[in-house]
């Protein structure tokens, strides 16, 4: 039996946390779900993966969804880390979060984003934000 593929879900408030693991669930998105609360943690989970897989992680990974506003680093330095590692650059890559703003989009795709998603204000736009995302899925 194949392993299961995991999202990586990359977002230090819990809440949004909570409610992103709902709308997947709603959404009929019912995949292993890894959640790495920090920037620093994202980046150590990435490479300790690289190094468990030997660089194949297409197999293990369906889909990266980060949040921008994470500490100790910031969302667009995790972007850059994952584009340059040769075994996540056919992995889809979604920015969730809260700025709307034209500059952060365009830099994040400038960076390797390959969608990105603006964090809505209610929970029924939340999930039928996320339901573009089943393409990745």
């Amino acid at each position: 039996m194949p392993e299961e593929k995991s999202i990586i879900l990359v977002e230090d408030d819990p809440d949004h946390a909570e409610l992103i693991i709902a709308a997947f669930v709603d959404q009929g998105i019912e995949q292993n779900i890894v959640l790495v609360r920090d920037g620093q943690a994202a980046i150590d989970y990435f490479r300790e993966m690289e190094l468990e897989c030997r660089g194949v992680l297409d197999d293990k990974i369906t889909m990266i969804l980060l949040d921008l506003n994470l500490p100790k680093i910031c969302g667009m330095d995790v972007i850059k880390f994952i584009r340059k590692q040769s075994g996540y650059r056919h992995i889809p890559m979604v920015v969730m979060s809260t700025s709307s703003d034209i500059n952060t989009i365009d830099e994040s795709y400038e960076n390797g984003a390959d969608h990105y998603v603006t964090k809505p204000i209610s929970y029924d736009e939340f999930v039928a934000s996320l339901e573009t995302l089943k393409v990745y899925c």
